[in-house]
């Protein structure tokens, strides 16, 4: 199992009347894959002063236990990766790994189970698992106010060897959602990963502050699945 991978137009015009931003949260997901399943806790906070942000996500059961934690800022809707820690223990695998973003000598070093160092470009922003979907919510936000359905690329990291992976997600569809009794209107976005025909699935609610309420990865070995159980705080 590779834990990288763990891990239109008509409903536009109530989207951008409401003024949704992209929002601080803690909430409760369930992660599903063809081995196993937990429940688990993802929280963003950010330092409105400083833009100084860290996401995590915290998950234990009898046999599973996840922690993944990620620190970076937030510069003119660009995020700059600090520090990423993955602590993994479910059933035969284990993995310990903490990558360090070194802006000022422009390097990305990795320790613990997977070891290795790069050089860090100034060419793209380089992001970590965990905050590459604070960067999605910000990059959908962007799409609806702007009303420029484009694609959008992010750099992402293969924390295994270090690789960079420019990722790109398109818009999909507008469509409905159902959490909690409740309807809302979604962007579905979606990732396609053609070298090892994986298809991954995204839908936000503009009025939950762009949370991202499901994942759906498909691919050829597997199927896993991230959804929003409770919304413990929002904002």
């Amino acid at each position: 199992m590779k834990f990288k991978n763990i891990i239109y137009i008509s409903l536009l015009a109530p989207f951008i009347a409401s003024g949704n931003e992209v929002a601080d949260y803690k909430a409760e997901y369930l992660f599903e894959t063809g081995n196993f399943s937990v429940t688990g806790i993802r929280e963003l906070k950010t330092d409105k002063k400083t833009n100084n942000a860290r996401i995590t996500f915290n998950a234990k059961t009898n046999i599973v236990k996840l922690f993944f934690e990620s620190t970076f800022s937030i510069n003119n809707n660009t995020i700059i990766s600090k520090k990423y820690i993955a602590n993994v223990r479910a059933l035969l695998i284990k993995r310990n790994q903490t990558i360090i973003y070194d802006n000022l000598n422009k390097k990305i070093i990795s320790s613990g189970q997977n070891k290795w160092e790069i050089s860090l470009s100034d060419d793209i922003p380089i992001l970590d698992p965990l905050n590459a979907q604070v960067m999605m919510r910000m990059s959908v936000k962007d799409m609806l106010e702007t009303k420029n359905f484009g694609s959008f690329k992010i750099a992402l990291q293969d924390i295994s060897n270090g690789a960079i992976e420019i990722n790109e997600y398109r818009f999909n569809r507008m469509d409905i959602y159902k959490f909690d009794e409740k309807e809302y209107g979604s962007v579905v976005i979606q990732r396609v990963r053609e070298q090892d025909s994986r298809v991954t699935e995204y839908h936000l609610v503009p009025d939950l502050g762009f949370l991202i309420m499901e994942v759906l990865d498909k691919g050829s070995e597997a199927t896993q699945t991230l959804k929003l159980q409770k919304i413990l705080s929002l904002g």
